[in-house]
Parts: C-alpha cells; structure tokens; sequence
C-alpha cells in the first residue's frame, strides 16, 4: 500500500505541472493539452523541443520551472524507486527467513 511519504509528493508533483500548464496556456496562448506536455518535457529532462516559450515572461517562469519542476520529478521517483527497492528486499528476506526455518526443522 502506498504510503503518505509518496502520496504527498506525488500531489505537489501533479499540482507543480498542472499549475505550470494553465501559466503556459495563459501567457504562451498554448492549447492546455500542449502546455502540459511541454511541462512533463520540462520536468522530465525530455525536451524535444517542438515547443518553446516564445515571451519573456514565458521563457522566464521556464528558467525557474525546470529548476522545481526537475527537482520534484527526480524526488518523486527516487520516491517511487525506494519503494520498488524495500518491497523486493522485505520479499526477500521473508523467503530467507521461510528457508532458515526450514533447514532448522530438518536439523531438529
């Protein structure tokens, strides 16, 4: 079960790149769809580059997005990658724990 420590982080994630995405629509006049995907560009370090702010308020607000917006991203999955990492490592040791068990009732 997901626990609040990534519950928590993902919502200011999402809330960092819906709010960029209105920003965007509003002052870059993007279609909201192609606003928010150049903020998970952004964000994700991806850029191909078929969108770019064109004001200077836009380009900006972009400057100090990507430094929050990458920031949270590589939070929210070394997040997502511990979690992946504990779970396996508790799966792990439970079969450890199962096998150790085991040889000992052999033994007795």
């Amino acid at each position: 079960m997901m626990t609040l420590k990534i519950i928590i982080p993902l919502a200011i994630f999402v809330l960092i790149l819906l709010m960029g995405g209105l920003f965007y629509s509003k002052i870059e006049n993007w279609r909201y769809l192609d606003s928010i995907y150049f903020v998970v560009l952004t964000a994700t370090t991806v850029g191909y580059g078929d969108f770019a702010p064109k004001t200077d308020v836009g380009k900006i607000f972009t400057i100090f997005f990507a430094f929050i917006g990458i920031g949270m991203a590589l939070y929210f999955f070394s997040l997502i990658g511990r979690y992946i990492f504990r779970k396996q490592l508790r799966s792990e040791l439970r079969k450890s724990e199962k096998l150790i068990s085991a040889k000992k009732s052999i033994r007795t």
